[in-house]
């Protein structure tokens, strides 16, 4: 999903056009279907008193991590969690009159943000094992000696070390490879911007393989035509004109079939359809479509 950071002063405070689209929906829609502010008041009880303890207890936790001594923190966040129990529990015989339409709603939002956080661990545990280390391709490379294009080629890369699927992929299916490869990912750091001296990294890999990390801050967008403009004036990626890279982009399949432990197959099968909407990187990171190449992979869980 698009995020939006709206304060450079803290990195947390963020907008999300899309989930606030959702609720706005969501809001008319349960004003429609009650009909009255009267039938909303079960729903807005036990959503406003839980609400109030869920932040308690969240606070609590945050006492902790920011050191506070834990008898203390019991006793001021416990002396307000009881009283917001009370009004949960006053709140709780309005259940059938309304209230349960915002547990019913938590519910599912916890359980597709559940399943979205189990699925995409198993995808990353089976991609691990599926991605070669960057001396065995690279000696792959200068064993097999493939056909090698002329120009330059990049590939997005959420890894900082090995190599991504989807040019093993490409590599094993097509036996063609480009002079130049740059292997490009995106990190985005604590500070709102980066200056330009230090948004590049650059580290060679071998066989005419390059990793290419670029630095973003939390308030910039990473447009990746940017950062490669810097990063094609180092002497390493001398003689590359980024409007002329050709860019590899992975469309990931999953394929469920409870080949991985963790989730039940038909879990398994609602991430996959939930994966198909994911963002892809070449159109979130500003790549021009005409110099997009998809390589598809499908990967079982």
């Amino acid at each position: 999903m698009r995020v939006l950071h709206t304060a450079s002063q803290q990195k947390g405070q963020i907008y999300m056009p899309v989930v606030n689209w959702l609720l706005a929906i969501g809001t008319l829609g349960a004003v429609i279907v009650f009909g009255s502010s009267d039938a909303l008041g079960g729903a807005y009880g036990i959503a406003v008193s839980m609400l109030m303890a869920v932040t308690t207890l969240l606070a609590a936790l945050v006492a902790l991590q920011w050191g506070y001594h834990p008898l203390l923190v019991a006793a001021v966040n416990g002396f307000f969690l009881i009283i917001e129990l009370v009004f949960v529990a006053a709140n709780s015989l309005k259940l059938f009159e309304g209230g349960w339409f915002p547990l019913a709603m938590a519910c599912v939002v916890a359980f597709l943000m559940l399943t979205w956080r189990t699925g995409y661990g198993l995808l990353e545990l089976q991609r691990s094992r599926m991605r070669q280390r960057e001396d065995e391709f690279t000696d792959w490379v200068l064993e097999s000696r493939p056909i090698r294009l002329p120009g330059a080629a990049a590939i997005f890369t959420a890894g900082s070390s090995g190599i991504p699927l989807a040019l093993t992929h490409h590599l094993r299916h097509n036996r063609v490879l480009h002079e130049r490869m740059l292997l490009v990912s995106t990190v985005t750091t604590d500070a709102p911007r980066v200056d330009p001296e230090e948004r590049v990294e650059l580290i060679p890999v071998g066989a005419g393989i390059t990793r290419v990390v670029l630095r973003f801050g939390f308030m910039e967008h990473p447009n990746i035509m940017d950062g490669l403009e810097l990063a094609c004036r180092y002497p390493a990626l001398h003689g590359i004109d980024p409007k002329k890279i050709t860019f590899y982009s992975r469309r990931v399949m999953v394929i469920a079939n409870g080949k991985v432990p963790g989730m039940a197959v038909w879990r398994e099968r609602l991430f996959a359809a939930m994966h198909l909407n994911a963002n892809l990187p070449a159109a979130y990171f500003g790549v021009p479509a005409e110099q997009v190449v998809e390589v598809g992979l499908e990967v079982e869980i």
